[in-house]
């Protein structure tokens, strides 16, 4: 079994420490769990694409209709203290925080039932840095490449008419567009196909989705 290994995974590795300490156990304990639990994952779809392209109400009617949802780390950093600070000042510790909730939110899968359809994937993370011009670190590359999404990987193509920012979405436009062309690349690059969903309204893009889920 591969593991998470260097610097960078010895720093995942110790984000559970205290909680692993408190329990009479080590954070490799952890971390050899979250491995083994994502390389036996399945029945996992994801959507990705540029902010403000309909993604996350997209999972909000798919929840309505009884779809389980992993929700997009990166607003839950956002919404830590401190998160927006450290998503200007540190992108790379932004977007290793992302990978420990995208490993979470493996973990709960894994504990429920499927289908499952995550907000985002590992491989956003890895575009997320390259659109910031920043290298993929070993353990998220490692993470993108070993532990496979069995689902559909749906992407929601730049959409104008609907696009407006919020206080989590602080990309104009151009950035939202070059953001869709970095994840699906990044996507692409690992080895998935993408799965455009169409520009309609949230429930034909949800009935889309739920005749293409296992």
């Amino acid at each position: 079994m591969d593991r998470l290994s260097g610097s960078g995974g010895d720093r995942l590795c110790r984000w559970q420490d205290d909680l692993y300490r408190l329990a009479g156990r080590r954070a490799d304990d952890w971390c050899a769990h979250a491995v083994r639990v994502i390389s036996d994952a399945a029945q996992i779809a994801v959507v990705t694409g540029g902010p403000g392209s309909g993604k996350t109400t997209l999972c909000n009617q798919l929840a309505k209709e009884g779809i389980a949802i992993g929700r997009e780390s990166g607003r839950a950093v956002l919404a830590q203290s401190g998160g927006r600070e450290l998503r200007m000042r540190d992108p790379l510790s932004y977007a290793l925080e992302m990978l420990k909730l995208d490993i979470e939110n493996f973990n709960e899968a894994r504990a429920g039932r499927g289908p499952w359809l995550f907000d985002r994937g590992f491989s956003d993370n890895a575009g997320f840095l390259d659109l910031m011009g920043l290298s993929i670190p070993a353990e998220l590359d490692r993470v993108c490449r070993n532990y496979r999404y069995d689902g559909p990987v749906f992407v929601a193509p730049p959409w104008r008419e609907i696009y407006h920012g919020d206080d989590d979405r602080i990309q104009d436009w151009e950035e939202a567009r070059a953001t869709y062309s970095a994840v699906s690349a990044a996507w692409a690059s690992y080895g998935y196909e993408l799965v455009e969903l169409p520009k309609a309204s949230v429930e034909e893009r949800a009935s889309f989705v739920r005749k293409r889920l296992v």
